[in-house]
């Protein structure tokens, strides 16, 4: 198994053409992360144990960003890591795992030390679990040409579909119902119906956060909105609207700087038209550990019950013949 994470090293070594190469050259920093989190993973990663099948990493966010060269903490914060670390995660080089992903003993060892401190108040905090996977099988055209910026669930459900926010979000460390969100159909529709009778049908992209924090029923802070809203920008997920400078649009807007950036509907026959069904959102529960638990108990009780009530029919001759099955 280590032969995938050797052929990884010498690929972000040696790449010379494709989406992966061009992505190593003209996103900063990001060669260096992909180096660090593979060396890691030849030194730390469990195979077959975390995860079935596959090749994992158990470190936080914290603990990865730590792990990085000196150089690169020298040049990078915190935030910019992470950015990088969900870009990285968007191609599915790596892939955060869920609770439900992990092994069974695992789950386990997870469920004990959660019971254990609910009767004694000292938790165990789990670290998030990576998947570290072929690099050759990652889609590295999702990343090609953006810059790295801090992505949310909501954003990258709507521009890629689930499967793909939730191997960036997932997070095995969480005890608790996730709170992702989703939109019932993009948000380009929403936003281009606002456009479509504003003056010049554009509107500032500040007032375009509010907009969506305001029609998701303030589900999430503005600052949630307004992320969903610059990943949304980044890849080019508003179908006939573009985001331009008053100043360089050629336009002005009273008490506004020629440089305030603004959404601009180019075509509203696609976006306006289609859809009269208002933005909603739902939130996605992805996890419960107390009802797992919960189900976990019941399983044994069951158990219990069925193995009681099979020695009571054995004690007494009982035999189960065609005629008592159900079917």
């Amino acid at each position: 198994m280590d032969q995938i994470i050797n052929n990884n090293l010498t690929l972000i070594r040696t790449a010379t053409r494709g989406d992966f190469a061009n992505c190593i050259k003209h996103i900063k920093g990001l060669k260096s992360v992909l180096l660090t989190i593979n060396k890691l993973a030849l030194d730390k990663s469990e195979f077959n144990k975390v995860v079935q099948g596959c090749y994992t990493l158990k470190m936080s966010e914290k603990a990865l960003y730590e792990a990085q060269t000196a150089k690169f903490k020298a040049s990078y914060s915190a935030n910019k890591f992470k950015a990088l670390l969900q870009m990285i995660a968007l191609t599915g080089a790596i892939k955060a795992v869920s609770f439900e992903d992990l092994s069974y003993d695992e789950r386990a060892k997870r469920v004990k030390s959660y019971e254990v401190a609910k009767q004694t108040g000292h938790y165990v905090n789990y670290p998030r679990v990576w998947v570290v996977g072929d690099l050759s099988m990652a889609d590295f055209s999702r990343i090609k040409g953006h810059k790295p910026l801090l992505l949310n669930y909501t954003s990258i459900a709507s521009i890629f579909g689930m499967d793909v926010a939730n191997q960036v979000f997932n997070d095995a460390s969480q005890v608790s119902e996730s709170d992702h969100l989703l939109l019932n159909h993009g948000p380009a529709v929403t936003i281009s119906k606002y456009l479509s009778v504003k003056k010049d049908r554009l509107m500032p992209v500040t007032d375009v956060a509010d907009l969506l924090y305001r029609v998701s029923g303030h589900a999430k802070s503005l600052k949630y909105w307004q992320t969903a809203l610059r990943v949304l920008i980044e890849y080019n997920a508003l179908p006939n609207i573009e985001a331009v400078s008053l100043g360089s649009a050629g336009l002005s807007i009273e008490g506004l700087r020629k440089n305030t950036k603004v959404l601009r509907l180019t075509d509203s026959a696609d976006t306006t038209d289609n859809d009269d069904e208002p933005l909603k959102i739902q939130a996605v529960y992805q996890f419960n550990l107390e009802k797992y638990i919960d189900d976990v108990h019941a399983d044994i009780d069951k158990h219990e019950v069925d193995k009681a009530t099979q020695a009571n029919d054995n004690q007494n001759d009982i035999t189960v013949t065609d005629e008592m099955l159900p079917f």
